[in-house]
């Protein structure tokens, strides 16, 4: 067939009247594939290339390694091999994407752009040699085509591109760099099957060399022109661009600049995006909060004398006295040594403070299921992993499954286990043997106690034993929850020494508010106060969860705390959630293996009997279908 009959015959098949016969007569022709060179650092391209390999930027809203992959396969050519070496893995995503194949060539940093070739020579046959920061204006690609051919443009002034000179039979006969008034190359070349097999032989022989080493394709083909023949294939102003430089892509795109924009800011901030932010429920409203746990009997009325009796040296002062009054207050109180007590600001903070020093990057950490969002949350932007034990029911109890617990920390051997005593959201306090047992038999992971709920019964643990004891347990308390003092955001830990010096790493740099932590010390003083609304709470609760026992769809379980978990069944759980807030109550939902539990804070006698009086009407509507 000659070039005649080739164009004849793609005439008609650009016409779609080509026969099967024609079809089979066009084969030699047929592209077997396209080679995308995409291994380079583009140094011309900095500073963005230093975060994205050239072929991945977004030109007019494409990018520009996908632009090219999608108008191959609008040309019938599905088999495309992309070459990749620098920032290698930010490519991976074409193989699910377009079904490409992808080689890496090792050698892209140490030698020129002929080591790409050498790493895809065993591919070549029929194929386009692309370079993936090429921009087509329009569709330059054809299923078929007839003989080798350098893609051309044209240039008035004087370019340092590849010029190229033709004989009279249209081949060119020499290529040298610079020009004017020339055609010169730029954008995709093809090899015929014959040009491929020869270069591959000549490049195999010379590979290694380093002459050759250091040369461009087009360098090694010069190098072998006569070997190589090869024609021009032309194309008007502004079809085939290529971009050498920022500027270029911004003359160009006038977005440009606003993806250069983007994607520094990826590079700073990119590896958060999907981490998601913990946040409460926000409301205005100052009754009918049960959704908090706060206690609703309020702080001892004493907690206010420092704040009515504070000075302007209590403000302006920094509290640099050898020892810190609160810590003092609270060894005091609860025996515990001195030096291994450390303040933060509130049980939250500790929280943070204690998984961004213990968990790095694949970090395991293990946790309850259900459990506070906060602890997954912070977990995620250390991008630490997250394995979960359960929670299992024991008649009118919830308690952590210790057994799961166990399984799991022998599989995961997470860095960090964290366990809530009274537990999060059941309210259980956990046994000090069962505590004991985790401790003992995880010394690769730290295990921390978060004891938030600490006061509203008597706590069995012995913490200052289990700190003396073991290395790698800590315990968190918060003044927010049993103390009320929610508002100051004050909480404390104790561990052991060893454990404190790593803690106080990312403690607060100076003393906690200072009067702020006068009061709180005259909470730890008053137990006439605690232990009266102790009481109250106490008796509130159980009749709040006997009031729920007599309740159809409602299973509470009995709790050490200020709340009342229960399981919610045969009704639309959101739904009367839902009502209830228009009705001026807020608590929690949790969602846990396929069933509903709520959450509810116990509150003085008064609200908790306007609250049940409206929760059992809710539920007797959201049965019978009357609210939406």
């Amino acid at each position: 067939m000659d070039k005649k009959q080739f164009q004849e015959l793609m005439e008609r098949y650009n016409n779609g009247a080509l026969t099967v016969s024609e079809k089979k007569q066009l084969y030699p022709c047929h592209v077997d594939n396209a080679i995308i060179m995409a291994a380079g650092t583009s140094r011309r391209c900095l500073p963005i290339s230093e975060i994205l390999p050239k072929g991945l930027f977004k030109v007019k809203g494409e990018v520009l390694i996908e632009r090219e992959i999608r108008q191959l396969k609008a040309a019938g050519i599905d088999n495309i091999i992309i070459v990749v070496g620098y920032k290698a893995k930010m490519y991976e995503y074409l193989k699910d994407k377009y079904q490409v194949t992808i080689v890496y060539n090792d050698d892209y940093d140490k030698k020129n752009n002929v080591s790409s070739i050498y790493a895809v020579r065993q591919y070549l046959g029929n194929s386009y040699i692309c370079c993936a920061d090429n921009y087509y204006a329009e569709n330059i690609f054809s299923e078929y085509a007839y003989e080798s051919f350098y893609t051309c443009a044209f240039t008035k002034c004087y370019a340092d591109e590849y010029c190229i000179i033709e004989n009279d039979s249209g081949y060119i006969e020499s290529i040298r760099r610079g020009g004017q008034e020339q055609w010169f190359t730029i954008g995709a070349n093809f090899w015929s099957r014959s040009f491929s097999a020869k270069f591959v032989e000549l490049l195999e022989k010379e590979y290694g060399a380093p002459e050759v080493d250091k040369l461009l394709i087009d360098d090694f083909h010069i190098r072998h022109f006569a070997d190589l023949p090869i024609t021009a294939k032309k194309y008007g102003d502004g079809i085939v661009l290529e971009f050498d430089t920022l500027e270029e892509f911004e003359a160009f795109d006038p977005e440009f600049k606003k993806f250069e924009k983007e994607v520094i800011a990826e590079n700073l901030y990119g590896r958060y995006n999907g981490v998601t932010r913990y946040a409460g429920v926000r409301t205005n409203n100052r009754n009918g909060r049960l959704h908090f746990n706060e206690n609703l009997w309020g702080p001892s009325p004493k907690a206010l004398r420092p704040f009515h009796e504070a000075e302007a040296e209590d403000l302006f002062l920094y509290d640099s006295k050898e020892s810190d009054d609160l810590c003092m207050a609270i060894a005091e109180k609860y025996h515990f040594p001195y030096e291994s007590i450390f303040l933060h600001n509130s049980g939250s903070e500790m929280v943070r403070s204690i998984i961004t020093l213990m968990v790095g990057e694949d970090d395991s950490v293990l946790l309850p299921l259900p459990h506070w969002s906060y602890y997954p949350g912070v977990v995620d932007y250390r991008f630490g992993k997250k394995s979960f034990y359960r929670f299992h029911e024991d008649g009118d109890k919830c308690y952590h499954d210790i057994d799961d617990l166990m399984r799991k920390a022998k599989e995961n051997k997470p860095k960090m286990i964290i366990v809530t005593s009274p537990a999060m959201p059941s309210g259980n306090l956990m046994k000090p043997e069962d505590l004991e047992r985790i401790v003992k038999h995880n010394p690769q992971s730290l295990i921390y106690v978060d004891q938030a709920y600490f006061g509203f019964e008597e706590d069995p643990i012995d913490v200052s034993g289990f700190i003396c004891k073991y290395d790698n347990v800590m315990f968190a308390r918060t003044f927010s929850k049993f103390f009320a003092m929610a508002g100051l955001r004050l909480g404390y830990g104790v561990a052991s020494k060893r454990a404190l010096e790593t803690l106080w790493l990312d403690l607060p740099l100076l003393r906690l508010p200072i009067i702020a932590r006068r009061g709180v010390i005259e909470c730890l003083k008053d137990d006439e106060y605690y232990h009266r609304i102790r009481s109250e709470i106490h008796d509130v609760r159980e009749w709040f969860y006997n009031e729920l026992t007599i309740m159809e769809n409602v299973h509470p379980y009995k709790s050490d705390t200020n709340f009342i978990y229960m399981k919610i069944t045969g009704v639309d759980a959101a739904g009367v959630r839902e009502e209830m807030i228009r009705k001026g109550y807020l608590f929690r939902i949790f969602e846990y293996g396929g069933e509903q539990f709520y959450r509810i804070n116990v509150a003085p006698i008064d609200i908790m009997k306007d609250f049940m009086v409206k929760f059992r009407q809710t539920f007797e509507e959201v049965k019978r279908g009357e609210v939406s």
